[in-house]
């Protein structure tokens, strides 16, 4: 997997997507699997991510180690890996001090359900809370890119997929130029 580093969206869109993966060259990414550089576009997949507009489909990018032949996804830091919430209303959640607040992330995205949220505090409590603690970690703006350095993972990130010496499979691919308002 491949996070890309993205200031704050609203909403994530098909198109913010593409403008995000877009600026990205394939040729220039190094594979976190064998670290050579040379990738190439594989294709795409389907990912659902619940927003304040509403459920909706993004076409992934993946792309292939010219080397190794392994395959990546390109998500932008504003996303959970393997979660339909968005990192936003996931930190949302989490900060929330009083009941009402966290109903308040429910109405603003409808989408998401008491079940989304027990299972992200459940979550967070479970894999994140003491990690985060141990480093001296506050939830901030800049906890997704810190999470990749320190942990080699996305924040709020379980799954973690060994990938031969070079670890967790992520880069942080920094500063493609873009801005959201």
């Amino acid at each position: 997997m491949i996070i890309a580093i993205i200031p704050e969206v609203n909403i994530m869109t098909q198109d913010v997507y593409d403008q995000i993966s877009d600026r990205i060259e394939p040729a220039q990414l190094t594979c976190p699997c064998c670290g050579h550089t040379g990738t190439t576009v594989h294709g795409y997949y389907e990912r659902k991510l619940k927003t304040p507009a509403g459920k909706i489909t993004l076409l992934i990018k993946r792309i292939r180690c010219s080397f190794c032949g392994k395959t990546h996804a390109i998500l932008p830091s504003t996303i959970v890996p393997y979660s339909q919430i968005s990192m936003k209303d996931t930190v949302a959640f989490i900060t929330a001090r009083t009941p009402a607040e966290r109903e308040k992330v429910m109405k603003e995205t409808p989408e998401i359900d008491e079940s989304d949220m027990y299972r992200i505090l459940g979550s967070y409590k479970r894999h994140w809370k003491e990690r985060l603690a141990s480093h001296g970690l506050a939830i901030d703006s800049g906890l997704p890119e810190k999470c990749i350095r320190i942990f080699r993972r996305q924040f709020m990130q379980i799954p973690c997929t060994v990938c031969g010496s070079h670890g967790c499979n992520h880069i942080i691919q920094q500063d493609i130029g873009l801005s959201f308002p």
